[in-house]
């Protein structure tokens, strides 16, 4: 899934004045954390470098497109000083988000390497 994507997309769900330029800064700011929480379950560390791309591959699937959009959402929110808001559209963001970080941990267990001593 394209960054251009998951903006269209939010653009269709709240129009707004902000720029491609400001949303695509959420953007970078959330899929920086995914990827720094998604590195801390593999052995490989997680790279930032998509942040030099103009509209790089995001890291989720097109079926977790809602964590993108909820966050950039409440960053509107957030930004219009629309408060209550802000409170309901960041809910939906942490859900979902922490939804996806306990089915994350589930499926990449780290290995751990302990021996069991008596």
């Amino acid at each position: 899934m394209k960054a251009s994507t998951v903006i269209s997309s939010c653009d269709k769900l709240k129009p707004n004045d902000y720029s491609y330029e400001q949303k695509r800064e959420w953007l970078d700011k959330i899929e920086s954390d995914i990827r720094i929480f998604a590195g801390l379950y593999s052995e490989e560390k997680p790279s930032l470098e998509f942040i030099n791309d103009d509209n790089p591959e995001l890291f989720l699937d097109k079926n977790e497109i809602n964590i993108y959009v909820y966050f950039i959402i409440s960053m509107i929110d957030l930004s219009d000083l629309e408060y209550s808001l802000y409170n309901n559209s960041s809910t939906f963001f942490n859900d979902a988000f922490n939804t996806w970080k306990r089915s994350w941990r589930m499926k990449h267990k780290p290995n751990c390497n302990t021996k069991t001593t008596f």
